[in-house]
């Protein structure tokens, strides 16, 4: 299992932005977690990104890419991607089915944060055989 937890503390940005990197390594499990911290020109943090999941031998981490593209995907399609303040995914390494996931969406609530009214989104791909082979918690602005 993989997950993936980013946070936006801007509105998301095509502006170059500069990546410190921080890995954690379990030689024991084989589990890697790795933090990303991308900050802009004048050292704001921007966004964070936590990986964590299976290292493999190859020293590649172990998120299931074409699961993460999907979703992402999905989360393009249903919200403005400068409205979205929080994403968080996981992913599941059983799948019974080829092709694509069928994704569900539920609204799961709608509040005011300090500044604004956001909504809490959740997102669950399931096979061919109905096995959940990911989900997804996206936090968006809400209009």
């Amino acid at each position: 299992m993989g997950e993936v937890d980013i946070v936006f503390f801007a509105p998301p940005t095509t502006d170059a932005l500069t990546c410190r990197a921080r890995d954690d390594r379990d030689e024991a499990s084989g589990r890697l977690d790795r933090t990303l911290g991308y900050v802009d020109e004048i050292g704001r943090v921007v966004a964070e990104v936590f990986v964590s999941g299976s290292a493999r031998p190859d020293g590649e981490h172990g998120v299931p890419t074409p699961y993460a593209d999907e979703l992402l995907h999905s989360v393009v399609e249903r919200f403005d991607l400068a409205d979205v303040r929080r994403l968080r995914m996981r992913f599941y390494e059983h799948s019974a089915g080829p092709g694509s996931p069928t994704w569900s969406v539920t609204v799961l609530q709608r509040y005011r944060t300090d500044h604004e009214n956001v909504e809490d989104v959740a997102l669950v791909g399931t096979d061919s055989s109905g096995s959940v082979v990911a989900r997804a918690w996206v936090t968006a602005a809400a209009s």
